[in-house]
């Protein structure tokens, strides 16, 4: 499985998230340095809340206030939790020994993200000892990612990731791959099929590009007792 790590102030994420950081996917709050690449192909999904009939997308998926995810047998959710902002800014389904971490933030209407994002994921890979290589993924160019952690037994390991995004309208949806889903491709499609099915919704408000979209627990989950471990749903 992956590792995790703590670091003061800030949120328990999978390790990789360090690597990912939502609050850093965007290269200013203008929305400058974003790059001039066409929108990702969604026709198999994820899907905007303007593309579906929210009541109907809700019957078989956890509301998470930002994302609607499919619910799957034996699927364990995870909502990382920012102890700075008391938000909830990621959502990890977890099957087996296999992950997918999703975070959805702002966008600009008119350009995506992905192309400046995955640069600097690469860029930060690099900076703490790990390498990053891009290739084709199932929602276009993805990166794929070895970065030294710190494992619970307080070892360090290295840790493999898939990361891919996908730029919906004035949202970018960011999945990671974590653990057998990295390397088993019957687990990866099986993960990949989650994502398509996750229906984002970001709301009307304004927001600056790179702004993490809010989750929240499922309606009848209870905090845990104490506050610096992950929301469990």
């Amino acid at each position: 499985m992956w590792g995790r790590r703590r670091r003061d102030g800030d949120e328990d994420e999978a390790a990789v998230e360090e690597t990912v950081e939502a609050t850093s996917t965007a290269s200013g709050s203008d929305g400058s340095g974003e790059d001039d690449e066409a929108k990702s192909d969604r026709s198999g999904g994820p899907l905007d809340e303007s593309e579906v009939d929210l009541d109907e997308a809700r019957k078989g998926r956890v509301d998470l206030g930002g994302l609607l995810v499919k619910a799957a047998p034996g699927m364990k959710l995870q909502l990382q939790v920012d102890q700075r902002t008391g938000n909830a800014t990621s959502a990890v389904l977890a099957i087996d020994d296999a992950a997918v971490q999703l975070i959805a933030v702002a966008a600009p209407r008119s350009s995506g993200m992905w192309g400046q994002t995955r640069l600097q994921i690469s860029q930060d890979a690099q900076r703490r000892g790990g390498r990053a290589e891009e290739a084709p993924g199932p929602f276009g160019t993805e990166v794929r990612l070895v970065v030294p952690v710190q494992a619970p037994d307080g070892k360090q390991v290295l840790q493999p990731s898939r990361v891919s995004a996908i730029d919906g309208p004035r949202w970018m949806l960011r999945a990671t791959f974590l653990g057998k889903a990295t390397n088993d491709a019957a687990t990866f499609q099986r993960f990949v099929a989650l994502v398509k099915e996750t229906v984002v919704v970001r709301g009307q408000s304004p927001m600056a590009p790179g702004d993490v979209i809010v989750l929240k627990p499922p309606a009848g989950t209870r905090p845990p007792a104490d506050p610096s471990q992950p929301l469990q749903a």
